[in-house]
């Protein structure tokens, strides 16, 4: 059994984790975490990816959601329940196309 514990170690650690930083501040070279890119035109930078249908929850990472962050252009951005989910820059808004919210630059 001692030899399998390293074995279950390593297991743990590739199946646990936390989701991927969708809003997450960043800059342009850093920030995000694999998958990621950095919208800029976001004040503190937003981890981010692409995404086609505002709404959906299938084109995106683990607790995030496709809609517009900045601007009319569609991306993930992060589920969340109130405010304090955000980071305190940004505020937790309403999704187009159904009922979730997310947190998105403050107007």
């Amino acid at each position: 059994m001692r030899t399998l514990a390293p074995l279950l170690i390593l297991f743990a650690a590739a199946c646990g984790g936390d989701p991927p930083n969708v809003g997450g501040s960043c800059t342009a070279t850093d920030g995000c975490d694999d998958d990621l890119t950095c919208n800029t035109t976001v004040p503190g930078g937003y981890c981010t990816t692409a995404c086609t249908t505002p709404g959906s929850t299938s084109e995106c990472p683990e607790d995030s959601v496709c809609d517009s962050v900045a601007g009319n252009l569609v991306s993930c951005v992060k589920i969340c329940t109130t405010s304090a989910d955000c980071r305190a820059d940004l505020d937790c808004n309403g999704v187009s196309g159904n009922n979730i919210k997310a947190c998105k630059p403050k107007p």
